[in-house]
Order: structure tokens, then C-alpha cells, then sequence
């Protein structure tokens, strides 16, 4: 006998011992046949898959130990099925033909113009939504500016998702080319690991050409509201006037006085029973950048 059945379990060296030999050592395909018959379906099995492994130049030990995966010392019909899937799987990778360069690259750009689009609305939306959000429902219902954030990045996530098949209906519209590759192809491991660093490259280059709208955002407007909900503790979406003087201050601009800050308030006609909404006080927010700046 091989030296690989002195690892097989007891009663497949009796059956192999034995049988094989006497089976084996006639002339006709009928002995070979009577002697497969002799054996139940777990040895039959545990043989298979010692034939197996031994003309892949594989350990029949390690093997077995990973095909039973119930630890029961023999092979269940499913436990065979699965190992001779996943051997018939990795064989078919053996002689399937490695994809061209250039099919490699356009199934790399393919891969990652949808991606790209996904994380420039994912991140566009969340920066454009979030002031959409905290202006309509955040003063309403005293939402954090990370709050409103989420929300408008809940909404953009499924848009994102939502045109997904219609950005790749719409990359072929383009008329780029396609990588033609077969499935055997696109089950390679090595093509598995380009579409994923693709998609992963795609979404990084879309996030950060989301987050173009920050340019053209009012930041002086946005830092003035921070400081205005922070200093808003009651959450009553009004301040006194001694209290915007700290929020201006603490926005970055110059120190302002209480008196000259009342007296822009009532000019503007927004200080009402000695208190400012939010509301108003941004809508004016480019007013006091200027006039305290």
C-alpha cells in the first residue's frame, strides 16, 4: 500500500489492505468493480478522496481532516460533495487563461466609475443636505448639527444605492469598452482583487470630489450658527443680545460691544423682546461679518 493510507482511519486500511489487493491484482475490470461494490459509501468515499489526493500530490491526512468537517472519522455524501466542488473549482483555475493587461484595466475602470459617482452624491448630498436639514426640521426639533448630518447622509446613502444600476446602464451608454471576460475569468482571485482596490480607489476619488461644495459654502455663516446652538443650551432657538456677543466672539470675528450690537439688532428690526432667532440672526449673519469684521 501508499504510504499516505497509514493515515487513513482503521477500517479504510482493512478494506484497502485487503480488498485491494486481491481486487486489484486480477486482470479484468469486473474484479475492480466487484471489489467497488464490497465497500460501503463511507469507505468508497474516504477512498475517493485518498485517490484524489494522491494524484494532486496533496496530504491525504490534512485532507480528511478538512473534508470532515463533522469530525466523525467518516465522510457524509454532503462532506464529499463539497470537497470534490471545491477541488473541481480550484482545477478549473488552473487551466482557465489569465486575463490581457487590457482587459484588466478597462474591467478596473469599469469597476470603478460606479463607485466613483456613489461616493461624489454620497458626500455632496451629505454636505448640502445636512444645512437643508438643519435649516427646515434642526431648529424645530433642537437637532445637533451631527444629527442633521446623519440624516441627510441616510437620505444620500439611499439614492446612492438607488441609482446604482442605472450609472452602470449609463456606463455602457458612454460606450466604453467592456473586458470581455468569460466567468472563470471573473471568479479568479486575481481579478476578484483588482474590482475590489478598484471600487475602493473609485469611492475615495468620489468622496473627495463630493466634498466640493465646502468651497462654495458661507463659512462665516456656518461658524456663527455653531457657536449659536452651542451657546443655545435651553434649546429655545433665541438668544439675548449679551449672549450673541460671545457667540460673534467666539466665531472668530472682532469683539463687539454690547450697546453698538443692540443697536444693529433694532436697526435690522430682528430684536424682539430682547431676543434674536436663529433664524434671524443667520439671515443677517453677512451684515454683522461686516459690520464687526
Amino acid at each position: 500500500m501508499h504510504d499516505f493510507f497509514a493515515q487513513a482511519p482503521p477500517e479504510v486500511q482493512r478494506v484497502v489492505a485487503t480488498e485491494s489487493f486481491r481486487a486489484l491484482s486480477g486482470e479484468t475490470v469486473e474484479d475492480v468493480e466487484a471489489f467497488m461494490a464490497s465497500l460501503t459509501h463511507e469507505e468508497a468515499r474516504t477512498l475517493g478522496l485518498a485517490a484524489l489526493t494522491r494524484h494532486f500530490g496533496g496530504d491525504f491526512k490534512a485532507q480528511f481532516e478538512a473534508a470532515d468537517q463533522d469530525n466523525s472519522g467518516t465522510l457524509s455524501k454532503a462532506e464529499f460533495k463539497r470537497y470534490v466542488c471545491k477541488l473541481a473549482t480550484t482545477c478549473a483555475n488552473l487551466h482557465v487563461e489569465k486575463p490581457g493587461t487590457r482587459q484588466l484595466v478597462i474591467f478596473s475602470l469599469n469597476s470603478a466609475i460606479p463607485f466613483v459617482v456613489f461616493g461624489f452624491f454620497d458626500n455632496s448630498i451629505m454636505i448640502l443636505g445636512g444645512d437643508v436639514v438643519d435649516d427646515l426640521i434642526g431648529n424645530t426639533f433642537q437637532l445637533s448639527t451631527l444629527a442633521c448630518a446623519a440624516v441627510a447622509n441616510t437620505f444620500a446613502d439611499v439614492f446612492g444605492i438607488s441609482i446604482g444600476n442605472t450609472v452602470e446602464a449609463m456606463t455602457v451608454r458612454l460606450g466604453l469598452p467592456q473586458a470581455q471576460l468569460s466567468a472563470a475569468q471573473a471568479a479568479l482571485p486575481l481579478v476578484r482583487r483588482i474590482g475590489l482596490a478598484s471600487g475602493s480607489f473609485g469611492i475615495l476619488i468620489g468622496c473627495i470630489m463630493g466634498m466640493a461644495p465646502l468651497l462654495f459654502m458661507d463659512q462665516d455663516r456656518k461658524a456663527l450658527k455653531e457657536q449659536f446652538s452651542k451657546a443655545d443650551k435651553e434649546h429655545t432657538g433665541a438668544l439675548q443680545v449679551h449672549m450673541l456677543v460671545k457667540v460673534i466672539d467666539r466665531a472668530g470675528f472682532e469683539k463687539v460691544e454690547e450697546a453698538a450690537l443692540r443697536a444693529l439688532l433694532q436697526e435690522l428690526g430682528i430684536l424682539k423682546d430682547g431676543t434674536v432667532s436663529v433664524k434671524d440672526f443667520l439671515d443677517n449673519s453677512k451684515k454683522f461679518v461686516g459690520a464687526f469684521s
